[in-house]
Formats: structure tokens, sequence, C-alpha cells
């Protein structure tokens, strides 16, 4: 894509050996977090779960099937939007293990062994098992259980992984021992029992049963009778299961009742369950049927005009023929791949998003589908979903190749904050860059919360803006741009931003005459190298109107 990506795809998988740096409530939108200082910035944290991730999907196998893959993102994500803010990317892995096991990394990694996936009784029980695995998580378990300097040892014993097991099948040996036991990732009952607390108040949240849980639990112990001498995995590192048994019914009693659960995550269960065993059947990590002719030979002669009606600029005549097309032959993927493409044009990212996701299940193969997908997502302001997407595509993809970089990349911007503080205010009667470093320094001192509206008089004749750079961009700091546009959508001025230090950058915008009178909201994009990294509006309006509808 770009050397800046080329170069960030060399490193950004390689391990580093990182050095140095409740309260009871079932309220929507309340996290119920108290938490202690970090040892580590939740940069830190993101990147040691990317590097062990990385080592651990060496290790063992990975069910990467979209089908089975992606139902499990998307139960994951029901579950991490119920809480805010939420800093981490979460993604959601089966192992092909045999044990009733599942665990958490740093950073949002989230792993469940394929027998657990088919033992699950209900959607409702799976919810607690990803729920209890994401408040690990959130709540900071791994750093505030290790001191600053061992926490990285997490990466050296995924790295030493596949020393310990047998050279034949490494994979098998080790998840078969545990994964999180070979880690060392275990916590104290206090650890415990707060993840089944906040993974129960998320689950309550998101419609599903936090009792279902205990059934999980119910199985592991079983698995245990008759075999006294047997620990298995789940065990070794979430102890008390009758404890907590009784705790989260407990829990359960003083939780508010929510609404209903989606219906289609329910009733999708059992048919993942059902590819789920095919797969494991097979010895398969993806499962692709293939790709049946269409069974009309019009399609293909529909397709091509489509193309051409597109290409004339009549796209919504172009998707009503597709549209009719897909009615009669709903097995070609090409359809809803061309109407995503048609739609993603025009600027329709839920909808190109959708007919995306149904070409994937149409043919799981294709990196391009997945990687349009991730854009798709991402325009919608669905990240959690593009980065699934995205390395789907990595998934699919040769090493050198230059679409295995642009996902990377688009990985990386998604998972690491560009932008950790920013902020707009009005020049007119001082130097415009030492104003914005000045208010910089004090926001950034004071650890102030940052505004969300900005707002600015059409008698302003100039306006700065100042941004801290999030740790892992800073690296670029002399070479993003900034982009001001008028709301006629016109770009009033497009130039490289000032870097006032290692992570503080500035940029200002002057009203000419002409522009003083342009009301309305203004759009500021952080540019590198022709992709916006980030994107931030203000409004001018008249003192004497009345103020704009809220942003």
């Amino acid at each position: 894509m770009s050397e800046i990506a080329n170069r960030w795809s060399a490193a950004v998988f390689a391990c580093l050996a990182l050095v140095g740096g409740c309260s009871h409530s079932g309220g929507d939108g309340f996290n119920p977090i108290d938490l202690v200082v970090p040892s580590f910035s939740d940069d830190d944290l993101r990147q040691i779960g990317m590097d062990a991730d990385r080592e651990i999907q060496q290790q063992v196998e990975i069910i990467y099937d979209p089908i089975v893959s992606g139902y499990l993102n998307e139960l994951g994500q029901t579950l991490a939007s119920q809480i805010a803010p939420q800093p981490f990317i979460y993604r959601f892995r089966v192992i092909k293990a045999k044990d009733l096991n599942a665990f958490a990394l740093p950073g949002g990694y989230i792993y469940i062994h394929s027998e657990t996936l088919m033992r699950v009784g209900s959607v409702d029980e799976l919810a607690g098992i990803l729920g209890h695995e994401i408040a690990h998580v959130q709540a900071r378990h791994f750093s505030r259980r290790e001191a600053k300097s061992a926490l990285p040892g997490l990466v050296a014993r995924a790295i030493s992984m596949g020393a310990a097991v047998a050279a034949k099948e490494p994979g098998i040996a080790v998840a078969g021992e545990g994964v999180n036991v070979a880690l060392k990732i275990g916590f104290t009952r206090e650890f415990e029992a707060e993840a089944d607390h906040l993974g129960a108040i998320w689950v309550t949240r998101a419609g599903y049963d936090s009792v279902a849980l205990t059934h999980f639990l119910d199985k592991i112990i079983r698995t245990t009778e008759g075999f006294p001498d047997y620990l298995p995995p789940y065990l070794a590192t979430h102890p008390f299961p009758e404890d907590r048994i009784h705790a989260i019914e407990a829990e359960a009693e003083t939780l508010n009742p929510k609404p209903v659960s989606d219906p289609e995550l329910a009733a999708a269960l059992p048919r993942v369950q059902a590819r789920l065993a095919l797969l494991l059947e097979t010895g398969r990590t993806n499962l692709n049927l293939g790709v049946p002719e269409p069974s009309d030979p019009r399609i293909e002669a529909v397709i091509q005009r489509a193309e051409e009606i597109a290409e004339s600029g009549d796209r919504d005549r172009a998707l009503l023929l597709l549209a009719r097309i897909d009615q009669l032959e709903r097995a070609d993927p090409r359809v809803p791949f061309m109407i995503g493409e048609l739609l993603y044009e025009s600027e329709r990212y839920d909808e190109a998003a959708a007919s995306y996701l149904r070409a994937t299940q149409l043919d799981t193969s294709r990196a391009l589908v997945f990687f349009k997908l991730g854009l798709a997502f991402k325009e919608a302001g669905q990240s959690h979903r593009a980065v699934y997407a995205f390395e789907q595509a990595v998934l699919r993809t040769a090493e050198a190749s230059e679409l295995r970089k642009r996902s990377e990349w688009e990985i990386f911007k998604l998972t690491f904050v560009p932008i950790e503080a920013s902020g707009f205010l009005d020049t007119s009667d001082s130097d415009a860059i030492d104003a914005a470093e000045a208010a910089a320094e004090a926001e950034i001192a004071e650890d102030a919360e940052p505004a969300t509206v900005w707002e600015f008089s059409t008698g302003t004749s100039q306006i700065a803006w100042w941004a801290r750079l999030g740790s892992k961009f800073r690296q670029y700091a002399d070479q993003f741009t900034v982009r001001w546009i008028a709301p006629s959508g016109e770009i009033s001025k497009q130039k490289r931003a000032l870097k006032r230090s290692a992570e503080l950058i500035v940029s200002a915008l002057d009203f000419d005459d002409e522009r003083v009178a342009t009301e309305g909201r203004w759009t500021l994009e952080l540019v590198l190298e022709d992709d916006v990294i980030d994107r931030q509006i203000i409004a001018i309006r008249r003192q004497t109107e009345a103020q704009l509808e809220p942003l």
C-alpha cells in the first residue's frame, strides 16, 4: 500500500519484549469498574495481547471459518457494546481442542475451545462465558495482577510454548494442556468474583440470562466425576466453581431485567454447532463448500449489463437490476458483491456491509471481499466488526501480498488510538500556534475531560486545532496532513500539520472575508498518505441566531 503500511506490517507482528511502561450497578451506560492506577497504558496492553496472540496462533489450530468465528464475533461484540467507554477492540477465537475451556489475554483477545462451543446448551450460556472473559480484559486484571516488569513475560511464555510440547503436533499438545495454563494465566478469587459480577451485568444488559453461566460450570464439575486426579484447564485458572455458582445465582436476583436479546443469534447456534462438528470431523479450520454455477444462463449477461449501467453513472438503475437477479439466483456470490460495491460507492455503508457479508457467506475463500467488508464496516462506524473482517482477509492472503499489507495497516489503525486528546480554540487575537500549544499543554497537564462539541461565531477570524497523538502514531508526527473542509464540501485548506513535540501537532485555519460569513459544520480530517486517520467536526454560527442542532 504505502511505505508506512509496509513498515508497519513488518513491525506490528514482531514480538516485542515491552519494558516499563466495582461498584454495583446494572444501569444502562454506566461502566461499573473502579479502576486502579494502571501499571501499563492501554496501548501497552493492546501490544502485549497482539504479540501473544500471534504466537498462540502459531502453536494451536484456530477455527477461522467465517460462519463459526463470525457467529462468535457477533455475540461477543454485542456484549462488548454494552460497555462505555470501550478502549479495546475485542477479538474472539475458537481453538480446536477437546477440553471445556475459555480464557482471555490483555487488550481484548478472547479464546474459547471448540469443545466448549459444541457443548453449550444455549446462546445465554455462551454469552455468560464470553461476558466473564470480557470482564477480565475490561477490568485490567492482567496489569493489576502483575508487576510492571512482569507482564511482558506473557509474550515470552507464548514464544516458548512450542519448546514445551511434542515436536510433531504442538497445537494439539498445547491445547490439551490448556493454553491458559501454559501461559500461567490465572487470577485471584477476588478477580474471578469481579469478572463474574461485571460479566453478569453486561450479559443482562444485552438481554441474556446471566444465570446460564452456571450451567457451563455444572458441566465442568461433571467432567471431573470419576476422575479425581483430572483437573480441566478451565478449573486450573477459574477456581471454586461451586461457590461461583451460588454467587452468580445471587447476583442475578439483583439485576434489572433487560430487553429480549437478538432471536437470530439464538436460532443460529444449532447451525453453527453443526458446521463446527463438520469442520472437526473433516480436520479443517475453514469450510468452503464451493460456489455452484448459476442455475440460469442469463445471470452472467445481466451482471455484465449492470456493470455497464453503473459505469454510465446510473447506480440506482444498476442496483435495481442486480436486486432482481439476486432474487432469481441467491447462490451466486458475485451478485451481492457487486451490489455491495455500488452501495459503497454511494456511501450507503451499512447496506454495503450487509451485501458484502452475504457474499462472504456464499464463498468464504475471497480475501478481497473480506477486505471490502472491513472498509464498509469501518465507514459505518463499526470498528470492532471491521477488524474481524480485515483479519479474515489477512488469513486468506500471501504474506508478502499488497492486500495483506493493506489489511494489517487497517487493523493497526483501528486497534491503537491515533489521538489521545485534542481541542479547538479561537485564536483571532493571538498567535495561533503558540496558543494551541499552550492550550494543549494545559489540558494534558490537568487531564481535563475533552469537549465533544466545538462551536464558534462568524466573527472568528482564526481557529487553531491541537492534538496529542497516541503512542503508536507518534512515529508519524511529522508526516500528518490536516484538511479543513467547508460546509459546502470544498477543501478550504490542506497543509502538513506542525509538529511541536514528539506527541503534539497543531494546525490553524484563517478565514478570509468571504468565508467569515460561511456558517455550518466544518470538518477537520487528519490524513496520513491520503488515508483519513481521524475526523472531527466544528460549527460556525451567527452570534445573533439560535444555536445549531447538536453535533
